[in-house]
């Protein structure tokens, strides 16, 4: 009898503690998420260097499947920018093929010369300073 009340009661707690249904989980793809700190007086020279560089190299990513959508958020306090790049799974982050490389860099060159991307590239330098670079994971509350 003292083993079978003993039995008794072992399985009504394992029915009791039993998991539940996951509560969240992880959507598919990744943000790349960069924080950039923009000099005072600066933020409409650094978002029209950034419309004719970063901008560009994010739609021609898009139109090549790399990623999935890009965004630019301008902070409450002015001087903060943040872009974001939407990977849609991790394997689209990785190393770019050599096809992917040359498709790029011959879209991106008839939008702007390699001078041109340089002289860019260099003046950001004395008005920004990049805080961060994350790569962040949407949750999905069921």
């Amino acid at each position: 009898m003292k083993y079978l009340l003993l039995t008794l009661i072992t399985f009504s707690f394992m029915s009791f503690s039993q998991e539940e249904e996951p509560s969240r989980e992880f959507a598919d793809g990744v943000i790349e998420l960069t924080t950039v700190k923009v000099k005072t007086n600066y933020l409409q020279q650094y978002l029209d260097g950034i419309e004719k560089t970063w901008v560009a190299a994010a739609k021609i990513q898009e139109e090549l499947g790399i990623i999935s959508g890009y965004n630019v958020y301008v902070g409450n306090d002015g001087s903060t920018v943040y872009l974001a790049l939407n990977y849609p799974s991790w394997a689209n982050k990785g190393p770019w093929s050599d096809d992917q490389i040359a498709s790029f860099q011959e879209k991106y060159r008839a939008i702007i010369s390699e001078d041109d991307g340089t002289a860019l590239s260099q003046g950001y330098e004395d008005i920004r300073e990049i805080v961060s670079v994350e790569l962040i994971g949407r949750l999905v509350f069921n």
